[in-house]
């Protein structure tokens, strides 16, 4: 199996991802040809650049004047033109899905009303989308990353001098892990933490494999150092998207205690942390314990790398004593997010197949908003739009 070390010490954007990709043997000129045959008239030139007596690749993307404010369905509507590969385009429309849904979340609008102006529409497109497939040409299978750099400073946008790292940063690297630095420039951009967020499948110190060769991609700052990519033959377990007919098995932990000393409110609220940070489902179990006390099993599912911070938030707002943490694998159906079209609007699901009969769900958040816009209860919708879907 192929996989990419991403040594992201001096930080990370998209150009930089994909001029040390250049430098790894993809062909930046045919993502161009991709582009322009899809009408959108772009330049993608790797340009050699020396720092500090290193040399590298830097990337200048370039595009007519006079772009107009693009919005999520604009842009999903250029990635399906483009010429790529059916896993390139959902997995680039899945990742500005997902950037649109943190812009709006930091700056507390709709999805529909968020355009990528100050991220640079076509930059940002060519960067996202450059990204996917150039994965895919080198066939790659894992991508592992080290511990991305925190930063501050602020930046000028048109919400005003906000400190840095951005908003949307924040929200994309909650659950990744960072180290501290004395830097005040932006080393890691919106673009690249939503790589960091999409791509990458775990954290390390280092690489593992056997080395290939390597690539450095510079950013456009003289000051920032660049971010070395290493392509390594590797014996990690394959991480590509599964066909409809293959499960996916992966290791979650489960943390658990009994609790008997904590309010109905104080409780709840625990709930709302551990999802916020990343748990994969939190659930609680009545019972009695000693003393005859009413109590329960609390119970957190996380990933590995979200475990030292949901068990340090287990401690710090149950005030606990003492948890059960055990490793253990799941096994889930694959599935894809979706959008459908119903005679109320276009409604965010996700699909999945049993014995080969294909099955649509929509999002509990989706039908909750069509309830309160039509006046009709969930269940009915839910029968109405989906069958019996449960």
């Amino acid at each position: 199996m192929k996989a990419l070390y991403l040594d992201c010490r001096f930080g990370l954007g998209g150009d930089m991802f994909l001029a040390a990709m250049h430098e790894l043997g993809v062909d930046l000129s045919r993502l161009q040809r991709i582009f322009i045959e899809a009408g959108i008239y772009v330049s993608i030139e790797p340009l050699s650049t020396m720092r500090q007596s290193i040399i590298g690749t830097s990337l200048s993307v370039k595009w007519p004047e006079g772009q107009p404010l693009r919005h999520l369905p604009e842009i999903v509507a250029i990635i399906k033109k483009l010429a790529i590969s059916n896993e390139v385009q959902a997995r680039s429309i899945d990742a500005f899905q997902r950037l649109a849904e943190t812009e709006a979340a930091v700056h507390g609008k709709a999805v529909q009303d968020i355009h990528f102006h100050e991220v640079g529409a076509i930059d940002t497109l060519v960067d996202v989308v450059g990204a996917f497939w150039a994965v895919e040409q080198l066939d790659v299978t894992n991508i592992v990353a080290s511990k991305l750099p925190w930063f501050s400073g602020t930046v000028e946008c048109e919400h005003g001098i906000l400190p840095l790292p951005a908003p949307a940063v924040l929200e994309l690297l909650k659950g990744k892990p960072v180290f501290a630095t004395e830097c005040e420039q932006e080393l890691v951009t919106p673009t690249g933490a939503l790589l960091i967020d999409q791509l990458v499948t775990d954290f390390s110190s280092g690489a593992e494999g056997t080395l290939l060769q390597t690539g450095l991609g510079y950013g456009q700052r003289e000051s920032r150092g660049g971010l070395r990519i290493s392509l390594l033959e590797s014996d990690m377990p394959k991480q590509t998207m599964p066909t409809e007919s293959e499960a996916i098995i992966d290791e979650i932990y489960v943390l658990e205690s009994h609790i008997d000393h904590l309010t109905g409110e104080e409780l709840g609220r625990c709930f709302d942390i551990f999802i916020d940070a990343g748990a994969l489902d939190v659930f609680f179990t009545a019972g009695v314990m000693k003393k005859n006390r009413p109590a329960g099993s609390l119970k957190v599912l996380c990933k590995p790398t979200d475990l030292a911070q949901i068990e340090q938030l287990f401690f710090t707002h149950t005030h606990t004593l003492g948890l059960r943490r055990q490793k253990t694998e799941r096994v889930l159906l694959p599935r894809k997010e979706e959008r459908t079209e119903t005679p109320f609007g276009e409604m965010a699901g996700k699909s999945y197949s049993i014995d080969g009969v294909k099955i649509s769900k929509p999002e509990y958040e989706e039908l909750l908003k069509f309830s309160k816009k039509t006046g009709r209860s969930l269940p009915e919708l839910r029968y109405m739009l989906f069958g019996n879907t449960k």
